[in-house]
């Protein structure tokens, strides 16, 4: 009975991060704007923040966070706090970001897990809700983009 009762509990869990980390768009849906500006350096865009954040895993397996603004230029981070929950729930890595030049830069490098589940925690400003992003780590090429497949732009299956 108990190990029904964990089973549960544990898909819940993983159907709770699915359908957070699921968008489904309208045929007519539409990112505004700045849906035609792509990542200067081919990470993943984060469209719930102004100015929008480019996530890009770099090859040392640190992360940087760029700002990018309407007219597609990273701009300097002004005030934004950024953190990163990754890996194994049971041994969670905790990363946390500080400014380099105009970029956010990881304190630590992540660790190389296949399809690591991701979660950052974005405050735009001091007195702004936090906004969290929910994503698995995908680090092979997409054949369609060519992009890492977290980073994905072709919007495949």
């Amino acid at each position: 009975m108990k190990q029904n009762i964990k089973t549960i509990i544990l898909l819940n869990c993983l159907i709770t991060f699915f359908a957070g980390s699921v968008s489904v768009a309208s045929p007519g849906h539409s990112h505004g704007a700045h849906a035609d500006i792509p990542a200067p350096n081919g990470g993943r865009m984060i469209d719930s923040v102004e100015p929008r954040m480019e996530f890009l895993l770099l090859e040392d397996r640190h992360v940087q966070l760029s700002f990018i603004d309407d007219s597609g230029t990273v701009v300097a981070p002004s005030g934004q706090t950024v953190s990163l929950v990754g890996g194994d729930r049971s041994n969670a890595v905790r990363v946390r970001f500080s400014q380099e030049g105009n970029v956010l830069r990881s304190d630590q490098a992540l660790p190389d897990i296949a399809g690591m589940p991701i979660i950052l925690q974005i405050k735009p400003a001091a007195d702004s809700p936090t906004v969290r992003e929910k994503f698995y780590l995908k680090t092979f090429t997409c054949s369609g983009c060519h992009l890492a497949e977290y980073a994905c732009t072709c919007g495949h299956e």
